[in-house]
C-alpha cells in the first residue's frame, strides 16, 4: 500500500517528447501502475493511458500498435481510444461500451512529457509553464545543446520521497560538505505560490573555466511545482537551464529524471562540451546519492537560522499530500 507520502498530487515526469515520435508507444511505471503514452500515427496528439487492455487485460505497451488517435491491443486487435473507449473490434460488428481504461492527463513542455496525479480523480489545477519564460532573469543566454539525448538522464528503481526533493531547494547549507562550494551560498529571495516554491540563490561557481582562475559566481534560481518537478538557472559561467523531476514508481522507489540545457559556447571541442556537462550533471549524482539513503524525519532537528524555510517548504508540500484515508481508498 503506497503512503500518502508517495501519493502527492502534481505533475510528474514520465518521459522525453524525443522518445515518443508520431505512432510510437512509451510505457512507465506511476504511483503503482503500468501507463502507456502514445502519440497519434498524425503526431499531433500525446495521449496517457492505464497500460491493460480491457478485453483480457494484455498489456498495450508490449507489441501495441498506434492507428490514427487509437492505440491496438496485440493480443485480440480491439482498438481503444485517447479516451478511454473501445473503438472497434476487429472480429464484431460492435463495440463494447461498457469497458473503458483509465485516462491520464499528460502534457509537454521543452520537451519534457509530464502526467497528472491526483487520487481523488481531479483534473490539473495548474499548467507546467515554459522552463526559460519562467526562469527569464534578464540575463542574456543561449544558444544551448539539445538536452536529449545527451543531457537527459533516468535513474531508475530509487527509494527516494518527493517531498526529500523537494526541500533540495531551501537547502544551501549542504553545497559546501557536498557540492563543495568555496563558500556557502547566499539566499536572495523566495516567493510561494498555491503551485510552485522558488528560492534565489548565489552560489561560487565549480570548477575552473579554462585559461581564467578567477573566482566566479552563479545566480541560482531554484523552483519547486508540487513536489514533483522542480526547475534551475545557473546564471554566471555555465549558464545552464535544468529540469528535475521525482515519479514514485510504487509503494517505495521512485524514477528521478535529470534534463540539462547546456549553453553552447564558441569554438568548444565535443570532448570540452561533454567534460563540462558533466560536471554539471555529478551534482545530481551527488544529491542522489544522499537521497537514496535518507530517511524523511517528520520532526528534524534544525538550526534557528533553517527552520522558518524549512518550515514553509513544509507547509506549501503538505497541501499536496492526500489524507491517509484517501490513500488507503485509492490504493484498494
Amino acid at each position: 500500500m503506497m503512503t500518502p507520502s508517495m501519493r502527492p498530487t502534481g505533475w510528474f515526469q514520465v518521459g522525453w517528447s524525443a522518445e515518443i515520435p508520431a505512432g510510437a508507444v512509451h510505457t512507465a511505471k506511476f504511483f503503482g501502475r503500468d501507463i502507456v503514452v502514445y502519440r497519434d500515427a498524425q503526431g499531433r496528439g500525446l495521449h496517457a493511458l492505464d497500460a491493460h487492455c480491457q478485453h483480457l487485460g494484455a498489456h498495450l505497451g508490449v507489441g501495441g500498435k498506434v492507428a490514427d488517435d487509437c492505440i491496438i491491443c496485440p493480443f485480440h486487435g480491439w482498438s481503444w481510444g485517447p479516451n478511454g473507449s473501445n473503438r472497434a473490434i476487429p472480429y464484431s460488428e460492435r463495440t463494447n461500451r461498457s469497458r473503458r481504461i483509465k485516462v491520464w492527463e499528460v502534457c509537454e513542455r521543452n520537451g519534457v512529457v509530464y502526467v497528472w496525479h491526483d487520487e481523488t480523480g481531479q483534473l490539473p489545477t495548474w499548467e507546467m509553464p515554459d522552463l526559460f519564460a519562467q526562469l527569464d532573469d534578464g540575463d542574456p543566454t543561449g544558444p544551448f545543446h539539445d538536452p536529449y539525448p545527451a543531457g537527459s538522464f533516468r535513474y531508475e528503481n530509487l527509494t527516494i520521497e518527493p517531498r526529500v526533493t523537494a526541500e533540495n531547494i531551501i537547502d544551501p547549507a549542504h553545497f559546501v560538505a557536498l557540492h563543495r562550494t568555496k563558500r556557502l551560498p547566499t539566499l536572495v529571495d523566495h516567493e510561494i505560490t498555491p503551485y510552485s516554491f522558488r528560492t534565489k540563490l548565489r552560489s561560487p561557481s565549480r570548477g575552473k573555466i579554462t585559461g581564467s582562475v578567477a573566482e566566479k559566481e552563479d545566480t541560482v534560481t531554484l523552483m519547486s511545482f508540487g513536489v514533483g518537478v522542480s526547475y534551475a538557472r545557473f546564471a554566471g559561467r555555465d549558464n545552464t537551464h535544468g529540469v528535475f523531476s521525482c515519479t514514485p514508481a510504487d509503494d517505495r522507489h521512485s524514477t528521478m529524471f535529470q534534463t540539462l540545457w547546456l549553453e553552447v559556447r564558441e569554438q568548444e571541442q565535443p570532448d570540452e562540451t561533454a567534460s563540462r556537462l558533466a560536471v554539471v550533471a555529478s551534482t545530481y549524482t551527488e544529491d542522489l546519492a544522499i537521497w537514496a539513503n535518507q530517511e524523511f524525519l517528520e520532526v528534524p532537528g534544525l538550526t534557528a537560522e533553517e527552520a522558518p524555510l524549512f518550515g514553509a517548504m513544509r507547509r506549501f508540500c503538505r497541501q499536496f499530500e492526500p489524507t491517509a484515508d484517501t490513500a488507503v481508498t485509492a490504493a484498494t
